[in-house]
């Protein structure tokens, strides 16, 4: 009793920890406050640079906002108002900054000294956005400049180039009060610059356009009393003392609008949520460092909380590249058709993705009582809410053309093993079980199960003549097999009630194939009889044997059907293990186009995640060889069908297909998951 009660105890602590552990919004959200946006008109007028401000542009631009202090909410409101106007031409930007002071100071003269030693007006300049090769202007009342360059911000490892002087600024400054007298009252100071397009332009691109965006900010520096520190006053708040923190700048946009002539609502340039958890996980991985410790390598290791992850649209997916000295952090937004990355060295890039190409199916058994036109609607609508082809359990050749014409593929749907027409003809081609009997007259489960031995003579050239066959007929685009397999040595655990029973181990009369061909063939490989083997299903050398009979007739139909040009896939097992213990189908090895695992969760009492799994090994066993369509039995998911195309989708699937025959209320839901996905439907 003392052990347990110890344990406990020591155990809290941590549980306390863990329950009030923040969220990286929380802990880092004095850094991730929404910057603010200018909307930038065009001038009216012809500029003149004197720092008096007297055209009617000016007049008609709106200010920003207030200055306040750079480390934001909670902090004194400055002692001096601050405001800043913008516009520009197809030359310049234009910035004009009014500054309150009661006693306006500045000692220094000599350019590119240290001018923020003055009480000054600096402006910072990112024209793409990027955070790096990124620009700075500083002045002082006296209108002395200190001008530089900076390929990334400090905390990167930086570095600023004063050898560039901004080429072509003009900038003036108009001081309403007397420089360098403190005995008087001042008001105000103005500074009104020009800055040339081409002093800010990387690459040839012009920056200075209709519809493009900066980023920007601007500092005041302020000293208000002999020995203390300088006060730091900003447009837009860094959440410390820093300003080289060019994703912590406002947005600054160019409006093809002259100004006065109409106005118009900023928007962001990002998904915002997106960008924020961004740079929530910047600086965590920066706090990190600063702390000794190694990156965080995998989204996981951020722990983060549903707040966070639902500040970004459906279907995001957030990504973590890391080794031990860098990383890039990335958000994919399918429905904006772009990937945000950011990496290490605070480098914030904007990518256009190309859309994900997917292809979806569904199987249909043909109804006669149906007329051909009901059939070329329902097609229609198929093709429209993202179905790429029907696999059809028979053949009508008006079917399949309306659904050719409709846009659709139409595939027959045949099974394989399991073929009852032969029943008179080749009774000796039946598998037989491990008591002796026959699939024949005495089949496992129901009664339609009538499966074939895939080591009698005659069966594979039989099936691949049929396949070939009806690859022949006019509208078909491919093959499809089903029951390529023996029959269930274990059931699905959701169907047990079924046929009450409980396949705790294997059954005798479900284990297949123990006919005299077979148990010959194998002793004659191994010296030993299956019936005398104590444990069959611990034996891999005999399952081993199975899997190499089905695959050698799958082998057989591929080699003849793609002889001829054909197309070929097949409806198998969830996951190639599952599929190997259950039904003796070792289909990771066939060679197939694309393979449509039946992934129906409710057959195994299992959710959503699970087709999501099943997927996942699905894909990487073929490895790229061929395409993975999940298979979704409809009956189960209602509610959880979204949540079932994201297991899908998520873990590499190339598409999905519907058992069956769906219901138009599914075909929207698919339609509109689609579309809020970005995907592109081949």
């Amino acid at each position: 009793m003392k052990k347990i009660l110890l344990t406990i105890l020591l155990l809290l602590p941590l549980s306390c920890v863990l329950l009030h552990a923040q969220g990286i919004f929380e802990k880092h959200g004095r850094l991730l406050t929404l910057p603010a946006g200018y909307v930038c008109y065009r001038t009216a007028d012809d500029m003149k640079i004197d720092g008096k401000l007297k055209e009617g542009s000016w007049t008609k631009a709106v200010p920003t906002s207030l200055f306040v202090d750079i480390s934001g909410e909670g902090f004194p409101r400055p002692v001096y108002d601050t405001r800043v106007k913008m516009l520009w031409d197809d030359n310049y930007l234009y910035v004009a900054a009014i500054l309150q002071e009661k006693n306006i100071v500045a000692r220094l003269t000599q350019r590119d000294t240290i001018i923020y030693y003055d009480n000054d007006f600096e402006v910072f300049l990112d024209p793409d956005g990027d955070g790096h090769q990124y620009f700075e202007i500083e002045n002082n009342a006296r209108g002395v400049i200190f001008d530089l360059m900076l390929d990334r911000p400090y905390r990167s490892g930086g570095n600023f180039m004063v050898q560039w002087d901004c080429p072509g600024l003009k900038l003036a400054v108009h001081r309403d009060g007397t420089l360098n007298k403190p005995g008087d009252t001042d008001r105000q100071w103005t500074v009104e610059m020009a800055i040339p397009r081409e002093a800010v332009t990387l690459n040839f691109n012009n920056p200075l356009k209709a519809g493009n965006y900066w980023r920007i900010n601007f500092s005041r520096v302020q000293w208000l009393k002999p020995g203390q520190r300088e006060e730091n006053w900003v447009w837009q708040p860094t959440g410390k003392v820093d300003m080289h923190m060019p994703e912590r700048w406002g947005f600054l946009y160019f409006s093809a609008l002259t100004v006065g002539e109409g106005e118009e609502e900023f928007t962001y340039p990002y998904d915002m949520g997106a960008y924020k958890l961004l740079w929530a996980m910047f600086h965590e991985q920066q706090e990190r460092v600063a702390a000794g410790e190694g990156y965080l390598r995998t989204v996981e290791d951020f722990f983060l909380t549903d707040a966070e992850l639902s500040a970004l649209p459906e279907g995001a997916e957030v990504g973590v590249e890391a080794t031990a000295s860098t990383y890039l952090l990335s958000v994919t937004l399918p429905g904006r058709g772009e990937r945000y990355t950011l990496n290490h060295e605070g480098r914030f890039v904007v990518g256009k993705i190309t859309p994900r190409v997917v292809k979806n199916w569904t199987w249909v058994r043909i109804d006669k009582n149906k007329s051909i036109e009901e059939y070329a609607a329902y097609f229609r609508l198929m093709k429209e809410c993202g179905i790429s082809g029907v696999l059809f359990e028979s053949y009508e050749e008006p079917v399949y053309k309306a659904c050719q014409e409709a846009g659709l593929e139409a595939h027959y749907w045949r099974w394989t093993m399991n073929r009852s027409e032969v029943l008179q003809t080749h009774p000796e081609w039946f598998a037989v079980n491990r008591r002796g009997e026959s699939s024949f007259d005495q089949p496992a489960y129901v009664d339609y199960y009538r499966f074939l031995c895939p080591y009698r003579e005659g069966v594979a050239d039989y099936l691949a003549e049929d396949y070939v066959r009806i690859s022949r007929l006019p509208h078909v685009d491919g093959v499809h097999l089903d029951y390529v397999r023996f029959p269930d040595v274990i059931l699905p655990v959701g169907l047990w009630k079924n046929y009450g029973i409980e396949q705790t181990s294997e059954h005798p009369e479900y284990d297949y194939c123990y006919c005299d061909v077979c148990r010959a063939r194998y002793k004659e490989l191994t010296g030993t009889d299956p019936l005398d083997l104590q444990y069959p299903m611990q034996s891999q050398s005999w399952i081993n044997f199975r899997l190499d009979g089905i695959t050698a007739v799958v082998d057989r139909i591929t080699r003849a059907v793609k002889a001829r040009g054909g197309k070929i896939s097949a409806a198998v097992f969830p996951g190639p293990t599952m599929a190997k213990a259950m039904v003796r189908q070792d289909w990771a090895n066939w060679h197939l186009d694309a393979y449509f695992p039946m992934i129906y969760n409710g057959f195994y009492n299992e959710g959503p995640v699970w087709i999501g799994r099943s997927v996942k090994e699905s894909v990487q066993a073929v490895n790229g060889r061929a395409k993975i369509y999940a298979g979704l039995y409809l009956p189960d998911l209602q509610e959880d069908f979204e949540a079932a195309l994201d297991a899908a989708f998520d873990n590499g699937a190339s598409g999905v297909s519907l058992f069956d025959s769906p219901s138009r209320d599914y075909l929207l839901r698919l339609k509109a998951y689609l579309a809020r996905k970005g995907f592109l439907v081949k």
